[in-house]
């Protein structure tokens, strides 16, 4: 199975870095980094392992991860060969409003 990152979640990625960065320094900044990889590492191995959102969302398939020992939560979706990383959002946000408003449905593969 393999991962795929969108290109929203590589910006919310370098944001949640650069904030990281600038508030705790770089070390605190790439252990989050690392800590994100190896979450994603699982998600690729175990794509069902994350729950659906409890809210309702028009994303019936979408998932999400907790990104250990921080507040970061990464919204994927799974497929049969592996999971697409939409997302990835600090939890205490409102991340169903961000979700809904900024999250488009996956492309449908012909």
């Amino acid at each position: 199975m393999n991962a795929r990152v969108s290109a929203r979640a590589r910006d919310d990625l370098a944001c949640i870095f650069a904030y990281i960065s600038s508030r705790h320094g770089e070390e605190a900044a790439d252990r989050f980094l690392a800590l994100a990889e190896q979450a994603v590492s699982f998600l690729a191995k175990n794509p069902a392992a994350g729950p659906h959102p409890r809210w309702r969302s028009r994303h019936k398939a979408l998932r999400f991860w907790v990104i250990s020992k921080t507040n970061y939560l990464i919204y994927y979706f799974a497929d049969e060969s592996g999971v697409s990383i939409e997302r990835v959002l600090d939890g205490r946000r409102d991340v169903k409003r961000i979700i809904e408003r900024g999250l488009e449905e996956p492309q449908e593969e012909n």
